[in-house]
């Protein structure tokens, strides 16, 4: 019996955007009935966005985070090797970017397990796209320190790897920490090194904007509470 598949899906990054999910990926989101999730009321809500055919109580679904004991992700993934394929959602966007989907993958590949990712958005990739930033060379972080000694030191290395490189480092925050986030990026980093912020991606109230440290010291900025990539850079 050949054995299954483990779809990589894309989800929106905004809101109720199924309109950024290409139609083959949502061909595929039809025809599976077993699926891991970060959450499985999120995860649940997209599939009925994307009109899943099948009832939900009769779809399988999985909540995978750090914290999920490896055993129950294991028992979950074994019907892959008797022709059954499961596909992974992220939260937001790209699964296995950011998220724990990684570890599905991670285990397919020790099992020989094909593993196929899906068409759809990324929020890294878009805020790159139009940042006016090297795509050459770039590096995804992450979320930075919390504490603030930790976070300027961050920061400031950052910074020196855009001087020494030219390379686009790219960093997120938990969106009600957005503001503490560029508070302290502006009073550590010079007022010449280049940011571009790129808030609500997808959605009808998004912006992006490259602006010079100083420029957005004079900027009033809504973010607060506002999904956003942030991305250090030099144009």
């Amino acid at each position: 019996m050949a054995f299954g598949k483990l779809f990589m899906i894309p989800c929106p990054i905004a809101e109720d955007k199924i309109g950024t999910i290409p139609q083959d990926t949502i061909s595929i989101i039809h025809s599976l009935d077993h699926f891991i999730v970060e959450r499985a009321k999120t995860g649940r809500r997209f599939l009925k966005l994307a009109s899943h055919p099948t009832t939900m109580q009769d779809i399988e679904v999985m909540e995978l985070d750090k914290n999920n004991p490896t055993q129950d992700l294991h028992q979950f993934l074994t019907p892959l090797k008797k022709g059954t394929s499961i596909g992974v959602i992220s939260e937001a966007g790209c699964p296995g970017i950011a998220d724990p989907g990684a570890l599905a993958v991670k285990w397919c590949h020790e099992n020989k397990i094909e593993v196929v990712p899906m068409v759809g958005p990324s929020s890294i990739l878009l805020a790159l796209m139009a940042s006016g930033f090297s795509g050459q060379q770039f590096t995804f972080h992450g979320y930075l320190p919390v504490k603030k000694p930790e976070l300027v030191t961050s920061l400031k290395q950052l910074e020196t790897q855009v001087r020494k490189s030219g390379a686009s480092q790219i960093f997120m925050e938990t969106p009600y920490r957005n503001h503490g986030l560029l508070e302290t990026a502006l009073k550590s980093l010079s007022p010449q090194s280049k940011l571009c912020i790129a808030v609500d991606i997808n959605s009808d109230q998004e912006w992006i904007a490259t602006r010079t440290m100083q420029q957005w010291k004079s900027h009033n900025f809504a973010i607060h509470k506002k999904p956003a990539i942030f991305i250090l850079g030099s144009s």
